[in-house]
């Protein structure tokens, strides 16, 4: 009965009416879609690993130091870390405290972007030795090559002794290269002195070498160092064997070119001295002859009768 009572015009003001409410809704609706959109590209979260504790610098990162939290991407920087296995056995470049975000300009790609402690294999130490321009072949030995360390000990009376003490050693570190020891060799002459019989080299070309190598076997290299002298052999890119079994070799005493001046003999002691004395008494018996030869010349004899003496002529 409401439809007999409204009039066209009123139709038309009706119709108008629900299509605006439509239109405002229509719009409302829209903008809260965009406004929700806006949002959550405002809040946009990205992975990102940080430090679970205080690392120290020069520190390898073990996944146990880190974590992994969700952060606003834009407040990540490009450089943030955003797996644990990225920066895992890799050692920090700086002091990172509990709560920072990992980036890789903290932590180095290489270890060996660490300086030299990242030159070190993980089961060795560096030990140094001093060497010459001989024992150190010459400065053609290069840090990164590997060499052979042998111990030459002895002299001429006792014999010289060599060993091989350890093959394969990586050569960390040498403060000399083959240009300068021949610079020194031109300018201060060879100077090899024979100690003993054993070549010294140049005092003047003194260097050391660093090699990389076990504790153990550190020790046993700066103990026989002590010893004698030591001698560094330069490996080849691809030796044909890489261990050699026949390690040591000997060369015996010289012999002396004079012989041995005899002992002097010894005064004879007062036990001796009695025993002595028959080699002495023919010697001793002469005069008594000469003695008694007058006395015959003379026809001078003497008579024993009992316990009397007479002399006669």
């Amino acid at each position: 009965m409401l439809e007999s009572k409204l009039t066209y015009k009123q139709w038309v003001s009706l119709a108008a009416g629900v299509s605006c409410l439509l239109g405002m809704l229509v719009y409302f609706s829209l903008s809260s879609v965009e406004t929700a959109a806006k949002d959550s590209k405002q809040v946009e979260m990205v992975r990102v690993v940080v430090a679970k504790q205080d690392i120290p610098e020069r520190t390898v990162i073990k996944e146990s130091m880190l974590n992994v939290v969700d952060m606003p991407a834009d407040v990540v920087p490009a450089e943030a870390v955003h797996e644990v296995s990225e920066i895992t056995g890799s050692p920090t470049s700086v002091a990172i405290q509990k709560g920072d975000l990992l980036t890789t300009k903290k932590v180095y790609a290489d270890v060996r972007m660490a300086g030299f402690t990242g030159t070190i294999p993980p089961n060795c130490r560096a030990v140094s030795v001093a060497i010459t321009d001989i024992t150190g072949v010459s400065g053609f030995a290069k840090p990164g090559d590997f060499v052979d360390v042998m111990l030459v000990s002895g002299s001429r009376e006792t014999g010289f002794k060599g060993e091989v003490l350890l093959q394969n050693v990586q050569l960390l570190a040498i403060n000399k290269t083959g240009s300068q020891a021949a610079d020194n060799n031109k300018s201060e002459g060879n100077d090899r002195s024979e100690e003993n019989g054993a070549i010294k080299g140049s005092s003047d070309a003194m260097a050391t070498a660093t090699l990389a190598l076990p504790l153990d076997e550190a020790l046993k290299l700066a103990t026989a160092s002590q010893k004698g002298t030591i001698y560094l052999v330069l490996r080849p890119v691809a030796p044909a064997d890489v261990f050699s079994i026949d390690t040591d070799y000997m060369i015996p005493a010289e012999r002396q070119s004079t012989a041995a001046p005899q002992p002097r003999a010894s005064a004879p002691s007062p036990a001796a001295a009695p025993a002595a004395a028959p080699a002495v008494a023919p010697a001793s018996a002469g005069p008594p002859k000469q003695a008694a030869q007058p006395a015959a010349q003379g026809g001078h004899f003497e008579i024993i009768r009992g316990v009397q003496k007479n002399g006669e002529r």
